[in-house]
């Protein structure tokens, strides 16, 4: 491998890990959110015709997997996850318009394929 290829590697990695991290951080910031500033999210949901407990799964699924993007093993797994989490969010925001736009959840979701895709040969395989 030439040193060309190798600085390549290496930046492509920490810009994957730039990404990881932010989105990780995003998604656990959002998830908490649900738990601490639940007058807004009881707000939403309720407008959105959703139960609260639901909001509490998905605050919960959004932290837990926030912080498995940041463990290589579990990336693949945890962007997974969290992409149908996204899913449900952008369809519920494009057929709910209203205060929130669906470019976050979109943009996540884009995001979130892109770490589960590049960190698809560190996933952990059952023996």
């Amino acid at each position: 491998m030439s040193d060309e290829q190798t600085v390549r590697q290496k930046a492509a990695t920490v810009a994957l890990w730039i990404v990881t991290v932010a989105v990780a951080v995003g998604m656990t910031l959002a998830g908490q959110s649900k738990f601490t500033a639940s007058a807004m999210w009881i707000t939403l949901f309720t407008g959105w015709s959703l139960p609260i407990w639901f909001m509490y799964v998905i605050g919960a699924v959004e932290v837990v997997g926030g912080l498995a993007l940041l463990v290589p093993r579990f990336a693949t797994y945890s962007a997974g996850v969290l992409v149908v989490i996204m899913a449900g969010a952008l369809f519920t925001l494009l057929t709910n318009p209203g205060d929130m736009g669906p470019v976050p959840p979109l943009v996540n979701l884009i995001l979130l394929l892109v770490i589960g895709f590049m960190r698809r040969n560190r996933r952990w395989k059952p023996s």
